[in-house]
């Protein structure tokens, strides 16, 4: 027989619904039916919809949220960290050593044994410092467990800490990399260690922004594959899923061959969440930029070309940078590495042409301005003079402080801001608790959302649970010092919620589509494993997804409702 047309597929019931509608109200029960929510509300009311093929779920009290929209996400990493062991949890030297010997003992000779770095993920953060020895392992520490295989340690990406990254080669590897005694660096910012003999010791630091030694030095180690990355990116969505995250923005950009591990995925209609991707582009003159912009303007032009899984659009395109930098990362292209977008060097005249280029085109621009602002926002306004880009939501991430005339600019160019509070405020925030006037200029939120500016959340894949960045946003704490920073800028719980879910819609010009509870939106949730409300705040982190639904389909669950 025909099913009743106005009845749900699913209720869930006996809730507690955050909808983050305009009035942030808080419901009982969610009916779904097909990919769309068909109502929110009382559990009289909505439990009105069921029929004999409903399916009712008790959630017995649990919360309810929309899926969370990590705004920089970097999804494509968390599947490609499994690939390589771990060394988490070793405190010294032979603990490390036996990890490495647990390793070796499964290859043959000659074959590569390549790990994470020296420490705790996600940010290998006080390295070596929080190792007995107080040192990293050398080449002749590491030859001790592996004479036949060449065995390098990995350095950490550098977004993830603090620079410098470090990585450590085994004297097999140096052999096999060319690097010896006579070995020059590369750059100034590229260290080779040499013991007291001039011997090099394995050790190779870097205090660049963006790690390079990979394709300078090191270049013989193996790199990711494009099987690797299909399967780390359907085993990152299955790990984002369980935090209850079900959409993404890249911002930052991808590079083709992280595209084409999305295409895969896609093709194979094995996306669970949904992603909106930019371009990474990898120009080599503005005369090049230009035409590569005339053959994408079609497609990644305005909001872009997809569908509600995969979607494309616009450019990152980075100011300044690093010369050196760019230059050893792209000669080494396709590879890209942990960064999975392409590293260029654009000084401000070029910079400029380029941001005119895509607003001729109607190429949405995105662009990092941690320590740039000032000029971005001078460059976008020259440009807005010309052509217009207000309501084309242009991006500038990484933004740490701000002035009150900054915000206006912003707000009134249309641009929206992503922030990254784990990054700037816990991590990295040391030398803001004792400078109380530029803490509060700095992650202005509480600015932000007096201002009218349009804000969302990212977590930078650092770690890649919401959570802790949500948290981040509330308590403004700094990890060494457990002090607040800018206890003007805290955000509400609700408030935080909203900038994650709503805030991340508005980045991909879904916020009439998803990003709250709704009738007619998608029905894009996550029951949690506790109350978001009214947890302990320093819990907040340890959230987490014991049901997530995309479209109305469950993507994860651990059987707990």
């Amino acid at each position: 027989m025909p099913r009743d047309s106005d009845k749900a597929d699913i209720i869930f019931h006996t809730g507690k619904v955050l909808t983050v509608n305009s009035g942030d109200s808080i419901e009982e029960a969610v009916a779904i039916r097909g990919e769309s929510v068909q109502a929110v509300g009382s559990d009289q009311d909505v439990l009105g919809l069921a029929g004999p093929d409903t399916k009712t779920i008790d959630l017995q009290g649990r919360t309810v949220i929309p899926g969370i929209i990590d705004i920089h996400a970097h999804m494509d990493r968390e599947g490609l960290k499994r690939v390589y062991p771990s060394l988490e949890g070793a405190v010294s030297i032979p603990e490390v050593l036996e990890l490495i010997k647990q390793q070796v003992a499964q290859k043959h000779p000659g074959e590569w044994v390549t790990t994470m770095p020296v420490g705790d993920p996600p940010n290998y953060a006080d390295m070596p410092g929080s190792l007995q020895e107080e040192r990293f392992p050398n080449r002749w520490d590491l030859d001790k467990v592996s004479p036949e295989n060449p065995v390098y340690i990995r350095g950490a990406w550098t977004p993830w800490n603090i620079p410098p990254s470090v990585g450590i080669a085994n004297s097999l590897a140096l052999q096999l990399a060319g690097i010896d005694r006579n070995t020059q660096s590369p750059d100034s910012s590229v260290t080779i260690e040499h013991d007291d003999k001039g011997d090099p010791t394995g050790i190779l630091s870097e205090t660049g922004r963006f790690p390079s030694i990979e394709f300078t030095l090191m270049k013989v180690v193996p790199r990711f594959s494009h099987h690797q990355r299909v399967a780390a990116l359907k085993e990152s969505m299955q790990l984002y899923n369980a935090v209850g995250t079900t959409g993404t923005y890249e911002g930052h950009g991808v590079a083709p061959e992280v595209l084409r591990a999305y295409k895969e995925v896609w093709d194979a209609n094995e996306m669970t969440v949904r992603a909106h991707l930019t371009l990474s582009p990898a120009w080599k003159s503005v005369a090049e930029a230009a035409l590569e912009m005339e053959r994408w303007g079609h497609s990644a032009s305005g909001q872009g070309f997809g569908d509600d899984m995969l979607r494309i659009s616009g450019y990152y395109i980075h100011y300044r940078g690093s010369k050196y930098t760019a230059r050893a990362r792209t000669a080494e292209l396709p590879f890209t590495g942990w960064a999975g977008f392409a590293q260029s060097y654009n000084p401000p005249a070029r910079f400029r042409r380029l941001v005119k280029l895509a607003a001729e085109h109607n190429l949405r621009v995105n662009t990092i301005v941690a320590d740039c602002l000032a000029e971005v926002l001078e460059v976008f306004q020259d440009v807005h003079r010309e052509v217009p880009i207000d309501g084309q939501r242009w991006m500038i991430g990484h933004v740490i402080e701000t002035s009150s005339e900054q915000l206006n600019v912003i707000r009134d160019l249309g641009l929206i801001v992503e922030t990254i509070p784990l990054t700037h405020l816990w991590l990295r925030g040391r030398r803001l608790v004792d400078n109380p006037e530029e803490a509060n200029r700095s992650v202005a939120h509480r600015d932000y959302l007096e201002q009218g500016v349009r804000f969302g959340l990212g977590t930078d894949n650092k770690p890649y649970s919401p959570f802790p960045t949500i948290w981040a946003a509330i308590a403004r704490k700094e990890r060494l010092t457990n002090k607040m920073i800018g206890p003007e800028q805290v955000l509400t719980r609700m408030e935080a919620l909203r900038a994650i879910t709503m805030g991340g819609a508005y980045f991909s010009f879904e916020e009439g589509r998803r990003g709250s509870l709704e009738t007619g939106k998608l029905a894009d949730l996550a029951v949690l494993s506790d109350d978001y409300m009214t947890v302990p705040e320093d819990e907040i982190p340890s959230l987490e997804s014991v049901f997530t639904m995309v479209g109305g389909q469950m993507v994860h669950s651990t059987g707990d409702i």
